[in-house]
């Protein structure tokens, strides 16, 4: 006795080839239904999973800013500056920030990569914050930490309107293969205006602490946006994890990850209050 199984297209095309003669007509008739049958299912699925990321976007988009840091960095003695911007995840309504440190410091990065590279050196000379009314204003770095690649930054001067920032009310906690969204925002070459994707979380680790990672494909995009589950709960955001001291570093010791909000969630605690 034959038995049928069209799990998948390819067992659904053997099957037609088997079921050429006259015979089997009204056999590959409902394989060729049960086939396009899929197709509809697979098509709302594709729907609804655009539909939840739009939701998602729609409500955390103005949480996305854009810093622009002036940096110092000293090399040998002599320093120049130069002007870096990225993007940070609001996290008050005051205008509490946090990205990745790499992006606004990124001698930090090279001291960590190279353990003969301890006569470079940085400062952050000036920072300010691009808001999604494309309004700037001033800020101040307020706690870093290297280890997870984070930098608190936070608004001079209290906003007049309280600002759109996201929530750990209810942190996401995603699992492997979980669909996420991810959102950013361009540059002046893009008039500033926001994007979003949806990716898989490709890999979980836990030790010494969680952290989570997409494809490399959309890596770089990933560095200081926030990601979010599809049903709209914070994950955590993208930063640069690397092997800190190799004495010829390469590609394989740095990868982006991402950092999850409830270890974001306790450094905060750390953060003085406003004088």
């Amino acid at each position: 006795m034959m038995h049928l199984t069209y799990d998948n297209t390819t067992s659904v095309a053997l099957w037609m080839r088997v079921c050429k003669g006259r015979g089997f007509a009204v056999l590959r008739g409902m394989l060729l239904f049960a086939m396009l049958a899929s197709l509809p299912l697979s098509a709302a699925h594709a729907r609804d999973i655009a539909a939840e990321g739009r939701d998602v976007f729609d409500k955390y988009w103005e949480t996305v800013v854009t810093v622009r840091a002036v940096v110092g960095m000293s090399i040998g003695g002599s320093e120049r500056e130069s002007e870096q911007e990225a993007n940070a995840t609001l996290l008050t309504n005051d205008g509490l920030a946090v990205l990745a440190l790499s992006a606004i410091d990124p001698m930090q990065m090279g001291r960590r990569l190279r353990s003969d590279m301890n006569d470079l050196s940085s400062r952050v000379v000036s920072l300010r914050v691009i808001l999604a009314d494309g309004t700037e204003e001033r800020a101040e770095v307020v706690l870093r930490d290297e280890d997870l690649d984070l930098v608190f930054i936070r608004l001079v001067d209290p906003p007049d309107t309280p600002l759109r920032h996201v929530v750990f009310d209810k942190v996401g906690s995603p699992e492997m293969l979980d669909e996420v969204v991810c959102i950013l925002q361009y540059g002046r070459v893009a008039r500033r205006a926001h994007a979003a994707f949806i990716e898989r979380i490709e890999m979980i680790v836990e030790r010494p602490r969680r952290f989570y990672a997409i494809g490399d494909h959309r890596a770089r995009d990933m560095v200081c946006s926030p990601v979010f589950t599809l049903a709209g709960e914070f994950v955590g955001i993208g930063v640069m994890r690397l092997i800190t001291g190799a004495s010829d570093p390469g590609f394989d010791d740095m990868m982006v990850i991402i950092v999850p909000a409830a270890q974001i969630e306790e450094l905060l605690e750390q953060i003085p209050p406003r004088d």
